[in-house]
């Protein structure tokens, strides 16, 4: 599998532009794309104007490159190329990646480069899966990404993380956000001391405080996004969630079910009723659902949870077009209200 890193400047005065697009195109655009298993684009202000990388991840290099006229060219993004210039990519060896990450969320990108020594490359993979599983559960980290490509005989690396907001990764970095993560168990592996960088993740409309549980689905049944109220709901953090699909979540006695109902939910376009969620310390809790296909766009699908005593409303479209606004995965729906 392949990660590619795609840096791009953008034009003045596009930002507001790129935003809207990403919001609004580009998620749809991205779950139709035969091989991108993710991406995410996220940008910065420097001195010469505003810096864009994009990170995504495929299921290998032929299909990224039928995407591609031009491997420097957007791939996902290829109707906002207008918008950029100087565009260069990279593309590494995926080596870790579980998520179905796409642009959801407010957050922070968090991208570091590392040389590591030569003859240390299968321990040092073994050590950073550990501690990255580690930090799936007990931070506010989305999604980790982590590829490789050799240079000059040996690795050089390139970690993306994906953080819930500033105060997340502060808090994981001991509030120096330039120092390298890990160092106690990883540096050992180091050939020379990190490079970091940080970009602000382009997302969608920002979600409100009382944001339902939301839990949205690709084709495939894989998560691709989860609001805080659902990890609450599940047990499982939003990274956990990110790595998991539909039949995780069921309870064991349903799960072989799963597949059957989830073609019969796509076909019909909808469905609704009383659901039993296996949470992440194996208990169960019965909530109700009202789910929507290809909703927010085609290839994605919707379920809005309530749990018990919540006196959330799910009986109409209305709310769920309600819950996508509060959510911050559109802007505004054309049967919701203005509040």
């Amino acid at each position: 599998m392949i990660l590619r890193l795609l840096r791009s400047k953008v034009k003045a005065g596009e930002e507001a532009r790129l935003q809207r697009f990403v919001r609004d195109e580009a998620v749809a655009r991205a779950l139709q794309i035969p091989g991108l298993l993710s991406f995410q684009p996220a940008i910065r202000s420097t001195p010469d104007g505003s810096a864009l990388v994009t990170v995504s991840t495929w299921s290998d290099f032929d299909q990224l490159a039928a995407s591609a006229r031009d491997l420097d060219a957007p791939v996902v993004l290829p109707s906002s190329e207008p918008m950029f210039f100087d565009s260069q990519a990279e593309h590494f060896e995926l080596v870790i990646g579980e998520s179905r990450a796409m642009p959801l969320r407010a957050g922070k990108l968090r991208l570091t480069r590392i040389p590591i020594r030569q003859n240390v490359e299968t321990a040092y993979y073994d050590a950073v899966r550990r501690w990255s599983d580690r930090l799936l559960d007990t931070s506010g980290m989305v999604a980790f990404t982590l590829g490789r490509r050799v240079t000059d005989r040996h690795d050089e690396i390139v970690a993306v993380q994906i953080w819930q907001d500033d105060a997340a990764l502060r808090e994981a970095t001991g509030s120096d956000v330039d120092l390298p993560m890990g160092a106690d168990e990883l540096s050992r592996f180091w050939a020379a001391e990190p490079e970091i960088e940080h970009f602000d993740a382009l997302m969608s409309t920002e979600p409100r405080p009382n944001a339902p549980a939301i839990l949205l689905a690709d084709d495939q049944r894989r998560y691709v996004h989860a609001t805080p109220a659902a990890a609450r709901l599940s047990g499982h953090t939003l990274a956990r969630l990110l790595t998991m699909r539909v039949d995780d979540v069921a309870r064991a006695a349903e799960r072989a079910a799963v597949p059957d109902a989830w073609e019969r939910f796509v076909a019909n376009g909808s469905m609704r009723g009383p659901y039993f969620l296996e949470r992440a310390d194996g208990s169960e809790v019965e909530v109700m659902y009202s789910a929507r296909a290809n909703t927010p766009w085609p290839g994605a699908h919707l379920s809005l949870l309530a749990a018990p005593g919540d006196d959330r409303n799910l009986d109409t479209d209305l709310d769920i077009d309600r819950a996508l606004v509060d959510a911050g995965l559109v802007a505004r729906y054309a049967t919701a209200d203005s509040g």
